[in-house]
């Protein structure tokens, strides 16, 4: 099975990044190949031109994500939503391929005490509508820094615990659908 990690944000030494490293590990773990697409957009994803007639570095991330057989979302709670940087790679998608079908997890990361549920569930709401098979174990991480130690590990190992039944539950689901493989 192949995972496509998205931590949501382009934002330099984040803790989403660090968050990725660990579900990285986890699904590794469980025998899954993955691939992090990390967010680091550049001016090509802005051009007017970006939908119809991407450049290669668009056409390149995009392809990468329809490769996967499913997603999980690392998403950070931006002004109580999720990033832009992630609405932004969300619309360069194919509308039948991007989502349609394609099982969905999702991890939660904010600052604040709610946890993120604000920018997963706005998230949710597009995947939702663009058709996607929602897992619905959701994991939410508030108070994000004083949640990892200096290395980047979880210092409550109750969170990496969740993290680990998390993958191994979206690991099921994902077999469970049975999806069939992409052209």
């Amino acid at each position: 099975m192949r995972l496509v990690i998205v931590p949501g944000t382009n934002r330099a030494g984040s803790l989403t990044a660090k968050l990725a490293k660990l579900v990285v590990a986890d699904y590794v773990a469980l025998g899954c190949e993955v691939d992090v697409l990390e967010m680091n957009l550049g001016p090509e994803f802005l051009e007017p031109t970006a939908y119809k007639q991407p450049k290669p570095a668009v056409t390149a991330l995009v392809n990468r994500f329809l490769a996967g057989d499913a997603a999980v979302f690392l998403v950070p709670e931006y002004n109580g939503s999720y990033p832009g940087i992630l609405k932004l790679f969300v619309d360069m998608l194919p509308e039948r391929e991007g989502f349609s079908g394609r099982p969905c997890a999702f991890i939660g990361l904010s600052a604040g005490q709610f946890s993120s549920l604000r920018s997963v569930e706005h998230f949710q709401g597009v995947a939702g509508y663009r058709n996607a098979y929602i897992f619905p174990t959701r994991l939410f991480i508030g108070d994000s820094f004083k949640r990892f130690a200096a290395d980047g590990s979880l210092i409550d190992p109750a969170y990496a615990e969740r993290l680990k039944a998390q993958a191994a539950g979206f690991v099921d689901f994902v077999r469970a659908l049975k999806r069939p493989a992409r052209p």
